[in-house]
């Protein structure tokens, strides 16, 4: 790497060619004319080239000089940024989280309120989506994505696998003794946003099991997660869904899990920008997430499901 220049004749260089006048930058950097020229002039040997052109009456930018000065008025606009971002960094004001409606509902929301008891001055806000966010363009600060944690040039912390298993009324499921008996049921089939032939179906399923059902056709097929859990959970039916999801039905005795046997889906991920990261509230809300998927998977529900 090349030795850096002095930084105050960087300074009175990025002065002068924002003002073009040595009195301005002088009066803005609290120092004479002559000051600011010989710091221009320290500059302009070390780095080899001439970055001003010097009249009686003008002072412009050679060709050189107005490439240096956007690098450099980029440089302090980064500068300024950073310094601000620090000089901000309370765990206050607003943290925006784009995540599958499932997830959402199911699994955060129920959690949430443990966040805001610690973090009071935070407001959390929750877009359910099953589109993979783009930071860029939208005013997102983490996302919790459903996929295999292939997001290159972002950080990405694994929060908890996932499994898809039927459920069912616990009055169902006295009826359902082995999986041949849960191929006869009324299924309920869940196919998400991005749904393809490599995500776990009923058809899978009952494969697992040696089953080949002729014209299979599930009794109803739902876009979203918390439809079957609901169809499932009024008697319906049986569903096969997410684990996760179904664990806030399953624990207080809406739904039961008839058949022990799952299928391993994707994975939860927590993904922002890199240079986000270090920020004191997304720190501290990725380091709630991973505690409370610690005590899910070491919940009796975790162990029985997710070893």
């Amino acid at each position: 790497m090349s030795r850096l220049p002095n930084l105050k004749s960087v300074q009175a260089f990025e002065a002068v060619a924002r003002h073009l006048s040595f009195k301005d930058a002088a009066d803005e950097l609290c120092v004479t004319p002559t000051a600011v020229s010989h710091q221009v002039k320290s500059l302009e040997t070390h780095l080899g080239l001439q970055l001003l052109n010097r009249s009686n009456r003008f002072v412009t930018l050679t060709q050189d000089g107005a490439i240096y000065a956007q690098h450099i008025s980029t440089a302090f606009e980064h500068l300024v940024a950073g310094t601000d971002a620090l000089a901000q960094d309370d765990i206050d004001g607003d943290l925006t989280i784009s995540t599958t409606t499932s997830f959402a509902s199911n699994w955060l929301s129920p959690r949430l309120a443990q966040f805001a008891e610690l973090y009071p001055s935070l407001s959390v806000r929750i877009l359910g989506c099953d589109e993979v966010t783009d930071f860029k363009a939208e005013p997102v600060d983490i996302a919790i994505r459903y996929g295999f944690g292939d997001y290159p040039d972002m950080h990405c912390a694994w929060v908890l696998d996932d499994f898809v298993a039927p459920v069912c009324r616990p009055e169902l499921a006295k009826t359902l003794q082995t999986p041949e008996d849960l191929a006869s049921a009324r299924l309920i089939q869940y196919e998400w946003s991005g749904y393809s032939e490599a995500d776990p179906s009923w058809q899978k399923w009952l494969a697992q099991h040696g089953i080949t059902p002729t014209g299979f056709r599930p009794f109803v097929t739902y876009s979203e997660e918390h439809m079957c859990l609901l169809t499932a959970s009024d008697g319906h039916g049986v569903s096969l869904v997410s684990l996760i999801a179904a664990a806030r039905y399953v624990a207080d005795g809406r739904l039961v899990v008839p058949h022990p046997a799952k299928i391993k889906n994707k994975s939860y991920y927590l993904v922002c920008p890199n240079s986000a990261a270090r920020k004191s509230k997304i720190e501290a809300f990725q380091n709630w997430l991973l505690d409370q998927a610690d005590q899910f998977r070491d919940s009796e529900y975790g162990r029985e499901f997710f070893e």
